[in-house]
């Protein structure tokens, strides 16, 4: 039995890295089985955090050998882009191109998987990965590392996808493997705790209640534009739910840690 969960876990583990970065993972020598990602799905959040550790230590790396904080910081973003192949922030440009052009859901499907990127997603990428920096040199200058400051993001973006998925229906526009289904209430406890742990200990309580709280307003703002505009979420709305998590929950943080400096 422990055989089995000890498989299970590491087949979820390789899974979720496997699909949300670029790093070379051979599937076949674990599995001849398909990737199951709805089951993977407690695991979401440890990769966030995983990404974040790696990129932030380029960026604390680069902070050591008394580079600037401006310099480290765009340095670590840029290396997460590296690993993560710019995945959830693709998202956020296909849907700021389709809900910006608006029209019929066809019509806004059509934009948002055309490749080409247009005005609103240039802006909506431009201005979304200006805000992630800014917030990164906040948190440096309050004192946080980036592998801290980056895996707390990260994780929290992840953790957001699970969220979003199980509260909001499926576009009939989805394409077929782009999004997991719902996961058990038993799933999205474990998911929750894996995220919320690391956070508690090295953030104070009223940062992480505001995070959350903006995070679950960028949730429930982005399904219901979603479910309004497409009839329902797609895994590019689940990656631009994830990016603007990631900035809204960094915000939060800083909003309360300012006001104890």
């Amino acid at each position: 039995m422990r055989t089995i969960l000890k498989s299970r876990i590491i087949l979820d583990l390789f899974a979720s890295l496997m699909f949300f970065t670029r790093i070379p993972v051979n599937w076949k020598f674990f599995s001849n089985k398909p990737p199951n990602l709805t089951n993977a799905a407690w695991s979401f959040p440890l990769i966030g955090y995983l990404i974040g550790i790696v990129s932030g230590l380029i960026g604390d790396l680069c902070l050591f050998m008394n580079l600037s904080i401006l310099l480290s910081c765009t340095i670590a973003i840029a290396f997460s882009l590296i690993i993560t192949g710019a995945f959830h922030e693709d998202g956020l440009a296909d849907m700021a191109d389709g809900f910006g052009a608006g029209g019929s859901p066809e019509k806004i499907n059509k934009i948002i998987h055309d490749s080409r990127l247009g005005t609103y997603g240039t802006a909506a990428l431009t201005l979304g990965l200006l805000i992630r920096l800014g917030l990164a040199i906040n948190m440096v200058e309050l004192g946080y590392s980036l592998i801290l400051i980056l895996s707390s993001g990260f994780a929290s973006g992840k953790i957001s996808i699970i969220y979003a998925r199980n509260f909001f229906t499926v576009s009939t526009f989805s394409k077929t493997g782009s999004i997991i289904e719902a996961v058990s209430t038993n799933m999205l406890v474990i998911a929750s705790l894996i995220w919320l742990i690391p956070m508690i200990y090295f953030f104070p309580f009223w940062t992480i209640l505001l995070g959350v709280f903006l995070i679950s307003g960028v949730i429930f703002l982005i399904g219901k534009m979603s479910q309004k505009k497409i009839g329902g979420i797609t895994g590019d709305v689940l990656g631009a739910i994830a990016f603007t998590s990631e900035l809204v929950f960094l915000l939060g943080m800083i909003i309360y840690l300012r006001q104890l400096y």
